[in-house]
């Protein structure tokens, strides 16, 4: 499906008759360009009303609500003027009209007109053949479009950029409805409600007089007890999936912080007391190699030359040999008297003594040559200066391991004291959520209640119905249509749930492409009801509710564009102020990624501002038209314009081009 015109007729800020012609055959984009309040909105809404009527996102306007009469003849109390211009107002007009050209293989109109008089008016829709012929009108008109392109299907594809967000806040229930159309699970439900009707029909038309009153009467109550357990379980999906849910997340999100601050500092002071390990071990090794530099060669470390001459002496006298001469023991013996300057004779006596002397130069057994080499050689060769460095820099590294364990201690204890408010937190929400369990309960036990109330009414209106049944073949009627029910019912589970993981591999394919780097939120995941989840890297759920507005504008452009693809045929897309309120980066892996390939004919309707963006230059290869919308005072009007004459990427002439 394409548009292949849009006439738009005194409706809004459009005087006159406006023409909007489409030959985009070989490219997608068509740009319409336009300062706020030129006319963009006005256009847009044009298309949603040809389309689908006054539906309930036109009577928003702002932050006010019309009402339809207030919205068509206008409302001075709201400052609205209504649908129909000013100027063709002023100037005795009085219809507006909305005609769409589509080509889908055939040519046809939309047409859809609204005719006033006073204080009242006329709505009129046709659909209109290639010879100009009508062939359906008003509700017949109004089926076939929507067969075509539901209302809650054109969300997805006419929306405003800075509004697009809203989609990731609907309701369950609308945002359900939404997919259901698109993946075409609302013909099961429609089979369902027509086979239903068909029963109460033919049941009606066997029942006496004197019941009919009476089942009519238990049908509606049937009806309203049905309406109350479909509201009853509404309200326990939203306390359960909305409440309940958020506040699990936000339990979790505490509870994963609380553990990550007591695995930070119990990793980190772990690993310094093992450096600390260490270091002691390393200071007793040390210190046992200073002891044995004090206790036997301290002299040797200390007097370099004395070192020296004991080794020269060894090896002159000693290495080598089997015996000590008693010449080199005399001469010994000579040198230490020398030295002592004491009483020579006793001195000489005792040194006797101990070697066992003999004047008859015999080697002394006491005195080994070999066990004074080998002794020698096996002192450790000790570098004291570095010995003494080392020991130094050992101290200095215990006192600052000490000092840094003591401080991520006392970091510790600090973080732990601002972790106490987590941990009312926590026990708030863990109060919170014991509340909200209750309530959970409390909704289905009030559920199950009425479930059973409804069960035993249905059997007593069931019973009403078979006894009258007077044929047989009225019966078969019946029990064909109740296993149209079932399997309807089946095949729409199965449907559902085939489709469903599908689409959301789609959908999340589609937001890596948009997403930019470092982006919070890193998965989209649809549950079995359609509910959006979203998760982060670590595969926590976060609050969609709560994200920014530029991430939940990518989350719905993502589920658009995922969306758009279960589409059996393409739907032209229309998208007002595209770069909403996303930051430079998501902005151009919007240009870039979302909107060449959105769909095979794509309106978009940028502000000159907007057009100042680096991506539209790039955009520029997808173009086929740009139109340029002007407006003075309340009226529209439109020139198609080259996309060289407007784009031109941060260009200071830009705004006078457009101004």
């Amino acid at each position: 499906m394409k548009f292949k015109s849009i006439a738009i007729q005194n409706l809004f800020s459009y005087h006159g008759k406006i023409i909007f012609e489409f030959n985009n055959d070989k490219l997608p984009i068509t740009i319409i360009i336009g300062e706020n309040g030129f006319g963009k909105t006005s256009f847009i809404n044009a298309i949603k009303l040809a389309l689908h009527g006054i539906s309930k996102d036109l009577l928003q306007i702002g932050a006010q609500s019309l009402t339809k009469s207030e919205f068509v003849l206008g409302s001075k109390d709201k400052n609205f003027s209504g649908m129909l211009n000013r100027n063709a107002k002023l100037a005795g007009e009085n219809t507006a009209k909305v005609v769409i050209e589509i080509d889908e293989g055939d040519i046809f109109k939309v047409e859809r007109s609204f005719h006033f008089e006073g204080k009242n008016y006329t709505e009129t829709l046709s659909l209109i053949d290639e010879d100009g012929t009508v062939f359906a009108q008003d509700s017949d008109a109004q089926d076939i479009i929507n067969s075509k392109l539901s209302p809650t299907m054109a969300k997805f594809f006419f929306f405003d950029g800075e509004k697009v967000q809203t989609i990731a806040d609907f309701s369950h229930e609308e945002f359900t409805k939404m997919l259901e159309d698109v993946l075409e699970l609302d013909i099961y439900d429609q089979m369902i409600k027509d086979s239903e009707s068909i029963i109460r029909k033919i049941t009606k038309n066997e029942l006496g007089a004197d019941l009919q009153k009476e089942v009519e009467e238990k049908f509606k109550k049937l009806q309203e007890l049905e309406a109350e357990i479909d509201d009853s379980k509404e309200k326990l999906k939203h306390e359960q999936k909305t409440v309940l849910k958020e506040l699990n997340t936000s339990l979790s999100r505490v509870e994963n912080k609380l553990s990550k601050l007591k695995s930070k500092f119990t990793s980190s002071i772990a690993r310094i007391k093992e450096n600390h390990k260490e270091q002691n071990e390393e200071k007793k090794r040390l210190t046992e190699l200073l002891k044995q530099a004090t206790l036997v060669q301290l002299p040797l470390l200390l007097n370099p030359k004395l070192a020296k001459k004991v080794s020269t002496d060894i090896d002159t006298n000693y290495r080598g040999k089997i015996q000590i001469d008693t010449d080199l023991l005399a001469q010994k013996k000579a040198d230490l008297l020398a030295l002592l300057n004491v009483d020579s004779a006793s001195v000489a006596n005792a040194f006797d003594k101990v070697f066992s002397a003999s004047s008859e130069k015999q080697s002394v057994p006491f005195a080994d040559p070999y066990r004074i080499e080998k002794q020698f050689d096996s002192l450790p060769r000790i570098d004291l200066p570095n010995l003494l460095k080392s020991l130094s820099e050992n101290r200095l590294c215990l006192i600052e391991t000490q000092q840094e364990l003591h401080l991520l201690e006392a970091q510790q204890d600090n973080e732990l004291k601002d972790a106490e408010a987590d941990r009312a937190i926590e026990k708030e929400l863990l109060k919170n959520i014991g509340h909200q369990e209750a309530i959970c309960e409390a909704l289905e036990a009030k559920i199950i209640e009425l479930m059973n109330e409804h069960k035993s009414l249905n059997s007593e209106y069931s019973k009403l119905t078979i006894v009258e049944h007077k044929h047989d073949l009225t019966q078969k009627k019946i029990d064909t249509l109740h296993s149209v029910i079932k399997v309807a019912g089946q095949m729409k589970s199965k449907i559902k749930k085939d489709k469903r993981l599908s689409l959301e591999k789609t959908i999340n394919e589609k937001f890596t492409r948009l997403k930019k780097e470092g982006y919070e939120a890193d998965s989209i995941c649809l549950d079995e009801d359609f509910n959006i989840n979203i998760y982060d890297k670590e595969n926590i759920a976060m609050d969609i509710l709560s994200s920014s507005s530029g991430q939940k504008q990518i989350i719905a452009t993502a589920l658009i564009w995922g969306i758009s693809e279960y589409i059996p045929e393409e739907i032209p897309m229309i998208i007002d102020t595209p770069l909403g309120r996303l930051d430079e980066k998501n902005q151009t892996r919007i240009l870039n990624e979302f909107y060449p390939n959105a769909s095979n004919q794509v309106i978009i309707l940028p502000t000159p501002s907007e057009l100042r963006h680096e991506g539209f230059t790039q955009l520029k290869a997808h173009i086929e038209q740009v139109y340029e919308l002007k407006n003075a005072g309340s009226a529209t009007t439109v020139r198609e314009v080259s996309a060289d004459s407007v784009i031109h990427a941060k260009s200071p002439q830009l705004s006078l081009e457009l101004v």
